[in-house]
């Protein structure tokens, strides 16, 4: 009986595909002027026969030895059947991806809504596909919405400090490139890809310094998984404005977590614990900052009066908290608006588009100094 193509790494067996997902599925990309099917059963030391049959899925017996050297070499050639390539340069749909990382959190769902609504407006239908932060669902999304020949694919979340992932990550553009599909992300992937995006650093560096303006010193910063890059560009830019001041740098008041109101909780509770001595804490998030305001309280300690808390994002939560957060306003919704415009337009997107943030001051910091 015939069968999907089987990828293989380190031996194991790591996802079936189907046999058009199989044709562009590259394991490695190898520069060619044009790999043809000879070229292909020569690498593989088999017969053209033989070649066909398994990249067509033919109903024909073949030996397990033969299909493993064919989809070896097909890979290792990163070998395109003519016909299927002319066909999805000229058969795109109407459609465009959106991977998020996490809808659950209202940053990302703020920025689909303005994709998906920017879509619709020019006759496009925007399909988000949510990982979960799952590098592996991401490769997924990735081959589907291929098959399903999108216009383009938007990226909405922070890429992995990951060498598999970046390897990943330029597989999908390289095949973007040679085909004419347009990959744009809406934060920092770790690759020469084109961004929709904020200053993650500037992000922490305005929020560092509004705490430090209002006279405190002893600065605690919580954000999310330290090895998502965004994050790492948070810890930079809040210690790059501690040194800029002369503030020295506490490793035991920096935490990683997540971008949930638990997470905030959890780290709060931990930098209580280690005594750190804070007088304010910045936080990755509004929801991490509403798990650490809640984690103070159940310690008895107030907001202001005992520890400044400000947040990243100013979701509409935020003026309604108690007291109302100080937070660094992210125009997530154009974010979204302008990521399906790079992915529509007529003229090269653009490589590098950093939309502004602002600082909103409310009344959970408090001024230790006139």
């Amino acid at each position: 009986m015939s069968r999907p193509l089987e990828i293989r790494r380190g031996g194991g067996k790591e996802s079936r595909l189907d046999p058009i997902e199989n044709i562009f599925y590259t394991h490695r990309y190898v520069k060619s002027s044009r790999i043809s099917i000879n070229d292909v059963a020569k690498r593989a030391g088999v017969s053209i026969t033989s070649v066909s049959r398994i990249i067509n899925n033919v109903d024909y017996p073949v030996s397990a030895d033969i299909r493993s050297r064919v989809e070896d070499a097909v890979r290792e050639l990163n070998y395109l059947p003519n016909a299927a390539a002319q066909g999805l340069r000229s058969t795109f749909s109407n459609v465009i991806g959106m991977i998020v990382r996490d809808i659950e959190n209202s940053h990302f769902a703020e920025i689909a809504k303005g994709a998906t609504e920017r879509a619709m407006a020019h006759g496009y239908l925007c399909f988000v596909c949510n990982t979960g932060r799952s590098a592996t669902n991401e490769l997924s999304f990735h081959e589907l919405l291929w098959k399903h020949r999108v216009q383009g694919i938007i990226l909405s979340g922070g890429g992995l400090d990951s060498e598999d992932y970046r390897q990943m990550l330029h597989r999908q553009l390289e095949r973007g490139r040679r085909f004419g599909l347009r990959l744009v992300s809406c934060a920092p992937q770790g690759v020469d890809i084109p961004l929709v995006s904020i200053d993650y650093k500037e992000v922490a560096r305005l929020i560092t310094a509004n705490l430090a303006d209002a006279g405190h010193r002893r600065i605690a910063f919580v954000t999310g998984r330290e090895d998502v890059l965004t994050c790492r560009d948070h810890v930079l830019g809040y210690r790059g404005e501690l040194a800029a001041r002369g503030i020295p740098h506490d490793p035991n008041l920096v935490g990683f977590g997540d971008f949930t109101e638990e997470a905030g909780y959890e780290l709060c509770r931990a930098l209580l614990d280690r005594g750190t001595g804070m007088t304010a804490i910045c936080c990755g998030s509004d929801p991490m900052a509403v798990g650490v305001i809640h984690a103070l309280s159940e310690r008895g300690l107030s907001v202001p009066r005992d520890i400044s808390v400000a947040g990243i994002g100013d979701m509409p939560m935020s003026r309604y908290l108690s007291p109302p957060l100080t937070s660094v306003r992210i125009p997530r919704y154009e974010i979204g608006v302008q990521a399906v415009e790079a992915i529509l337009a007529e003229d090269e997107a653009p490589s590098r588009r950093i939309l502004p943030v602002a600082l909103v001051e409310r009344q959970s910091v408090k001024r230790l100094i006139g």
